[in-house]
């Protein structure tokens, strides 16, 4: 009889893991850009009156209705699983199976630990995504012409040899665009 009593237990808890894992389709749930540009991810407000969530800036939170996220699990998924953005509630990252897409995106803090030149900086660059990697090119070309004295250039020659893309040259022609932007002016 303790036996049963036992084997019964887990099934329980097992039951009031599932309703505690239960989300309401009209929870607000955390979600994060991990792009330094504008990201959009429900189209203009509809028939049905949505709202489009926007996001204008890298590490931007908002919350966002479970009902949403469905929709946009279902439709911009690859947005997801190329590190656009980040899902925060580890409920919906559960449910949906997402730990696997989750593990291969670099997290707000490894890009930032990356863009300050940490001694982990190439190796956490090459974690992340292929489109991630074109992300943290442009932010690190954008830095070098912003705040030139800011950027450990070690990091930026390393970055550079492994994705065989000239940053420091990015850098300087995005610059001189900029100045013939403003000559014109």
């Amino acid at each position: 009889m303790a036996t049963k009593g036992k084997s019964s237990r887990p099934a329980v808890e097992a039951g009031q893991e599932q309703v505690q894992n239960k989300i309401l389709l009209d929870e607000l749930i955390p979600v994060m850009s991990l792009l330094d540009y504008p990201l959009n991810l429900l189209p203009q407000a509809s028939v049905n009156g949505r709202a489009k969530y926007r996001f204008d800036k890298f590490g931007q939170r908002k919350e966002i209705l479970y009902q949403d996220i469905l929709t946009i699990l279902e439709m911009y998924s690859s947005f997801m699983e190329s590190g656009y953005f980040i899902i925060l509630d580890k409920r919906v990252i559960d449910r949906h199976g997402l730990q696997e897409v989750q593990s291969k995106v670099l997290t707000k803090e490894n890009i930032d630990k990356i863009l300050d030149g940490s001694k982990e900086a190439l190796d956490l660059y090459k974690q992340g995504t292929p489109e991630q990697q074109n992300v943290i090119i442009g932010m690190l070309t954008q830095k070098l012409v912003e705040s030139p004295d800011s950027v450990d250039m070690n990091i930026i020659h390393e970055i550079t040899r492994y994705s065989k893309v000239n940053i420091v040259q990015n850098a300087e022609e995005s610059k001189a665009l900029f100045e013939k932007k403003e000559a014109v002016k």
